[in-house]
């Protein structure tokens, strides 16, 4: 496999930076009341269904940034709104050494509705599955956060500087998407996360669920102790590579933060039978030992997906 060099990644990681801020500008200064919204074949929940024209021009304005890169590199391109789940294991990124993956609007519901919890996220991610470089743009507070994975001279930034969140209370923000609510799991789940928390001396749980799934995971980096968790389930949906990719990277760039699946595995960022990552689910963490999350308290022995063929097995 092709091993880009760290000068090759470090132009990158400042071209991926470039697109994800030229997306953003154009995301904070658009009308909302001038919002269009359709409809497309996605995952089950209405946040992975909705699409706005924001979302098709922050994804043009992106691959325009990058295009110099796609060809120079040779690298393939997973972007959300050109993806599709026919042909997976034809798809470049399945053949290319890198491919970007792109999320021009992550957390399109909360901006339709005129909140925050939205985001762009660029990643440049290796043929194995590694996350090597992770952009990720707040437009509603300009904050960038920047990462890149590597041995030798690895990057963590915040807005430009190097970033170091600290701990600053006891009580754990357990971070859910939205559609996790409506799930028969959810409060058994919950129930096991505060029982985790609190045999570790944390002093109770808060809940967080008016974000996409990248501002999730920032939120976790940002807000320690904090948790994000999307458990396993048999349809098709959990999220997609592009939600996940991005702050992975920023994940695997610092030793406090921690991103895998719900069994405590690396994330499977180059899936070769699909784009959604329902199989395994997702966990982040900051502030929390991992290890009562992927051991003895692994929640999905507490919280077996009801829709699994296999589920009366589950204990």
């Amino acid at each position: 496999m092709m091993k880009l060099s760290n000068s090759q990644l470090e132009k990158l990681l400042a071209l991926a930076t470039e697109a994800a801020l030229t997306a953003g500008r154009y995301i904070a200064t658009f009308d909302r009341s001038q919002l269009k919204v359709d409809h497309k074949a996605a995952g089950n929940s209405l946040s992975s269904q909705v699409v706005t024209q924001v979302d098709l021009h922050s994804q043009t304005l992106i691959l325009d940034v990058l295009q110099p890169s796609i060809e120079q590199y040779d690298l393939a391109v997973l972007s959300e709104e050109n993806a599709s789940e026919d042909n997976i294991t034809e798809h470049a990124r399945r053949q290319k050494h890198y491919f970007w993956c792109i999320d021009p609007l992550d957390g399109t519901l909360p901006f339709i509705e005129g909140s925050a919890g939205f985001a762009v996220s660029i990643a440049l991610v290796s043929q194995s599955g590694d996350p090597v470089i992770g952009v990720v743009h707040n437009p509603a507070t300009g904050d960038t956060y920047q990462a890149l994975v590597s041995d030798d001279h690895p990057v963590l930034q915040k807005n430009g500087l190097p970033w170091h969140p600290v701990t600053k209370h006891r009580c754990v923000t357990l971070y859910i998407d939205r559609s996790f609510e409506g799930d028969p799991r959810y409060q058994t789940c919950v129930e096991q996360v505060d029982r985790l928390i609190k045999t570790k001396g944390y002093d109770g749980l808060k809940i967080v669920n008016s974000c996409g799934a990248v501002m999730n995971a920032i939120g976790v980096f940002e807000n320690p102790p904090a948790c994000y968790l999307k458990l396993p389930k048999a349809q098709k949906g959990g999220g997609s590579l592009w939600d996940f990719s991005a702050t992975a990277a920023i994940a695997q760039s610092s030793p406090a933060f921690w991103a895998s699946d719900i069994n405590g595995q690396a994330l499977d960022l180059n899936r070769s039978d699909s784009n959604f990552m329902n199989h395994k689910g997702v966990l982040y963490l900051h502030g929390i030992e991992c290890e009562p999350f992927v051991s003895e308290g692994n929640l999905m022995r507490y919280s077996p997906d009801p829709c699994a063929p296999d589920n009366h097995r589950q204990s």
